[in-house]
């Protein structure tokens, strides 16, 4: 089912997996008419509260996914299991589930398979940064399949990075999002705290990361954005921070901004 609008190819829902019978979609958004050849691919998280139930069709919002595809990307828009559907690793597994359809791309799809970009806000850049970050050696990853879930670069936007430091809404020792996440405290299930924890994964071999976070953020303080950045850094990874002076964790006005520099980000990294 297609439906084109204006300069874009819309492509939407798009079933790509069916974990424990949960159906999961995707939405592809690009130039019209798609290109004829292999084209860089960006998967978009939605920032959902929380890692709750969330809204994949606000990586339509003009600040979103049509930016990139106005700048000639192929542009992804994934759901994956919520808190209250399974807990953590399920949201990763579907991330990668994602990541492998479009690499086998059955719909033969103009899919640069060498140059896969992904990124996400709040709960989604959690999972944009764990993502980029699962496949290269780190604990959290599934035995390499025949089929790569890698990806080649990495933005994160107001995305918590270590889930064992409290801080604004960010807390393990009682009920809160990061609880739900993983499905218990941080007295019982530390562990798992830490798997789910982009920090505890970075490695050299890591994409480029660009980790953008308010400065006032007052839901995933900003020194989430530093330690990952620090991280990456201290293993010889390519990082770089752009703090938004005075940003909240919505950022609000400067969302168009924020769009530009992920924009070039990708260009620069994917081209």
């Amino acid at each position: 089912m297609s439906a084109t609008r204006s300069e874009f190819t819309l492509l939407p829902d798009i079933r790509y997996a069916a974990p424990d019978g949960v159906a999961l979609y995707l939405d592809v958004l690009g130039p019209a008419p798609l290109p004829t050849g292999p084209t860089p691919t960006v998967v978009r998280i939605d920032g959902c509260p929380g890692w709750g139930p969330g809204d994949r069709s606000s990586a339509l919002l003009p600040f979103a996914n049509p930016a990139l595809a106005r700048a000639g990307f192929l542009t992804v828009a994934i759901s994956v299991r919520h808190s209250g559907q399974a807990v953590f690793p399920a949201q990763l597994d579907d991330v990668r589930a994602a990541l492998r359809w479009l690499r086998l791309n059955p719909m033969g799809l103009p899919i640069d398979t060498g140059r896969i970009g992904i990124w996400g806000h709040s709960a989604g850049g959690h999972l944009a940064a764990l993502g980029g970050l699962a496949s290269h050696g780190s604990s959290c990853s599934q035995p390499r399949r025949t089929v790569s879930a890698d990806v080649q670069a990495v933005v994160t936007i107001s995305g918590p990075s270590d889930l064992l430091r409290p801080g604004g809404e960010m807390r393990g020792d009682r009920p809160s999002p990061v609880t739900a996440l993983v499905g218990g405290e941080v007295t019982t299930h530390r562990e798992q705290l830490r798997a789910a924890s982009p920090v505890a994964h970075v490695s050299a071999d890591a994409p480029p990361f660009l980790i953008i976070h308010g400065t006032a953020d007052e839901t995933v303080p900003y020194e989430q954005a530093e330690r990952l950045h620090r991280a990456l850094l201290g293993v010889g990874a390519r990082s770089r921070l752009l703090p938004i002076a005075g940003g909240r964790h919505s950022l609000g006005n400067d969302w168009y901004d924020v769009a530009d520099e992920a924009r070039r980000f990708f260009q620069k990294s994917l081209r």
